[in-house]
């Protein structure tokens, strides 16, 4: 099974609910043609906090996760997708699910709870199998025995679909099961007593492969849109 991804920076000529709306009715008609056998969306529907442990950027975004067989079908639907008008990025990623995600309604329903996505480049001068070797081997497994995650997606880019499209090496999504787990810092971090100390080993963690400068996060809705 073959996996893509697409990141949308749409024109600002639309306010954000008017496109997440669209976005929601129109993603589905452009894939449901190309045979892929699943998509997921993630949609920048609300704002962020202004304050938050979690520095959260506050422009729109989209992301398109597909699965195919036929390795055309990746650029297939990138092509649909441009359709739609934005900026679009498309990327050959390997999928893991260190926490599985579930179908919990009908498609296009919004999965339970809320949702960070992460965009991140590996730390200059770290190698590719450096950045493997910290990233699946260490911070997954921190990651999990720390945060409340009720879904962990973590996807490896392998290789842009455009020499131009910006060089992501990793792209996350976690959910917690409420709001508030992912937005209070005690919550996410294992509990008062324990918060401070795990701050400060996922900090160092993530400072030993991550380009901090670049990475980006935001506040998402998950669909599952078949």
């Amino acid at each position: 099974m073959n996996t893509w991804q697409y990141l949308w920076r749409p024109d600002g000529g639309e306010g954000r609910a008017q496109w997440a709306s669209g976005a929601r009715a129109e993603v589905p008609r452009k894939l449901q043609p190309l045979g892929l056998s699943q998509a997921w969306l993630h949609l920048t529907e609300e704002r962020p906090p202004w304050l938050s442990l979690i520095p959260f950027r506050r422009g729109v975004l989209g992301l398109v996760t597909v699965h195919g067989e036929r390795r055309e079908q990746g650029t297939l639907a990138l092509d649909a997708l441009r359709g739609l008008g934005g900026s679009w990025a498309g990327y050959q990623v390997t999928e893991a699910q260190p926490v599985p995600r579930e179908i919990s309604g009908p498609p296009g329903s919004a999965s339970p709870g809320v949702c960070l996505l992460t965009l991140f480049r590996r730390k200059k001068g770290l190698t590719r199998d450096a950045l493997l070797k910290r990233w699946h081997g260490g911070h997954t497994p921190l990651s999990i025995e720390i945060h409340p995650f009720v879904s962990y997606v973590r996807c490896t880019v392998e290789a842009p679909l455009s020499s131009g499209d910006p060089p992501w090496d990793g792209i996350v999504t976690e959910s917690c099961a409420t709001r508030r787990e992912l937005l209070n810092p005690l919550l996410l971090f294992g509990g008062p007593l324990r918060a401070p100390y795990n701050m400060v080993r996922v900090g160092l963690d993530i400072h030993g492969f991550m380009d901090l400068k670049t990475m980006e996060s935001y506040l998402v809705t998950e669909y599952a849109l078949f």
